[in-house]
């Protein structure tokens, strides 16, 4: 294998940060730029990367630029193919698909001009045709190859099928014109054949998480052909001085923890090495305000809970990067009552306490995963539990006419009989809204919601 050296950039900087390079074994390296290093405004590219002037070796380097590749391998399938490349041969991929990587990050040929460049609405995005958008959902929804002409700027990861656009002023969605490396501001969901309700679903929790404060990427229902598709405003954008869109850094909780893709669920991994409590407080503590986000942290995790939200694994959570090292909890994403698949498991992406599913849930699990998290106060351990369940439980019962109304009584009725569940083995009162539901007994009838 021939030795091979990339230029890793981050937009906003005018030179590369850095340099990732794979030796005649496979192996690959990272090292920041010495330049890089000194500026005071400087950005790690990850927790798991940390600013210095000494490289990184293959067992830490590999996984933060393995994670920046689709996570859906068919997705390489035909640079594989083309280029005769493994799936482990990270920079040789990077080589060819690195200008495309999700975010602010850029792997290029070494002395290759910058890719990602601020946008402006005025110059650098066409507006699409309402048949060609149609045409872009349908190969979707069916997981077709897109319509000729039709390349995502942003190749995103996920088993969703997605793309990402941008919604231009007027309210029309839109393509970066090729080769202005101008950012996308918003990711178009569309739901396989087999999960037609996906969309509506996810607007429901994104919905209900923004209903109780939590701070949620905003989303909209949208029907495309017939088909209801989610338009969700990217949280890793915002506009410069001049109006111009530009990219912010953020990163996974993987990324963060040094973690491939694969590892995303606790029950992949080892100790040691995988997505549990104890990771999950490490980012936390890394951040700007670590008090305050591993508070927000919990109660998430107990509205995922209540809502049937069990794939909050290592993507799902993320981190975003201000200029210089200031680190903060992104806006919630990808939230879906998963519960309400009866093809999808029940067990959780991460452990709490001992307990892998809700019904296994007692008090001892629930009082471990704080101490996990680092209260280490028995009393204010027992006082969070009370608190916030409460807390929770009652504001989103206080929301389930509401979801009945809309046609979401299955939905509903999951969140009722967690409710009663997780209240009840944390012996706490439940709200008089939840006490009397039906139960939920799992999907007679497929996706119908009601």
């Amino acid at each position: 294998m021939e030795p091979l050296a990339l230029d890793v950039r981050l937009d906003g900087y005018n030179d590369p940060v850095g340099v990732l390079v794979r030796d005649d074994r496979g192996a690959v390296a990272f090292a920041y730029m010495e330049d890089y290093v000194s500026n005071s405004d400087a950005t790690p590219l990850s927790l798991s990367l940390p600013l210095s002037p000494e490289p990184y070796e293959d067992v830490i380097a590999r996984p933060f630029f393995d994670n920046l590749l689709q996570e859906r391998d068919s997705a390489l399938t035909d640079i594989m193919a083309r280029e005769g490349l493994s799936r482990d041969d990270v920079a040789g991929l990077l080589f060819h698909i690195g200008k495309d990587c999700a975010g602010a990050l850029s792997v290029l040929p070494m002395g290759a001009p910058p890719v990602k460049v601020p946008g402006d609405y005025d110059h650098d995005y066409t507006a699409i045709r309402p048949e060609r958008l149609e045409a872009i959902v349908a190969s979707l929804h069916k997981r077709r190859r897109l319509p000729e002409g039709t390349e995502d700027p942003s190749p995103l990861a996920g088993v969703q099928s997605k793309i990402a656009l941008t919604l231009l002023p007027d309210g029309r969605l839109a393509e970066p014109n090729p080769g202005t490396g101008a950012p996308t501001t918003h990711i178009l969901k569309v739901p396989d054949q087999e999960h037609l309700q996906d969309a509506l679903l996810e607007a429901e929790a994104m919905s209900l998480s923004q209903k109780l404060g939590f701070e949620t990427a905003d989303v909209v229902a949208m029907p495309i052909a017939n088909i209801d598709t989610l338009l969700v405003t990217r949280f890793d954008r915002g506009l410069d001085r001049e109006g111009r869109i530009v990219r912010i850094h953020q990163e996974d909780f993987a990324q963060a923890l040094g973690l491939p893709a694969s590892l995303k669920y606790e029950r992949r991994g080892t100790e040691g090495r995988r997505f549990d409590v104890a990771g999950i407080r490490r980012v936390l503590e890394a951040t700007a305000d670590p008090t305050g986000e591993k508070d927000r942290f919990i109660r998430a995790t107990l509205f995922d809970l209540l809502i049937g939200n069990t794939d909050g694994h290592a993507k799902n959570f993320a981190l975003l990067f201000e200029r210089g090292q200031s680190v903060r909890l992104a806006p919630r994403y990808d939230i879906l009552p998963t519960r309400l698949d009866d093809s999808l498991t029940d067990e959780f992406a991460f452990r709490i306490g001992s307990a892998q599913r809700l019904g296994e849930i007692a008090i001892q699990d629930f009082d471990a995963f704080l101490r996990d998290m680092g209260i280490d106060s028995a009393p204010a351990r027992r006082r969070l539990r009370v608190r916030y369940s409460d807390e929770i439980a009652s504001a989103l019962a206080a929301h389930l006419d509401e979801l009945n109304k809309r046609g979401m009584k299955r939905f509903a009725d999951l969140i009722a009989t967690n409710i009663r569940t997780l209240l009840g083995n944390l012996e706490v009162d439940v709200p008089e809204t939840a006490k009397e539901r039906d139960a939920f007994l799992g999907s007679a009838g497929g996706w119908l919601l009601s």
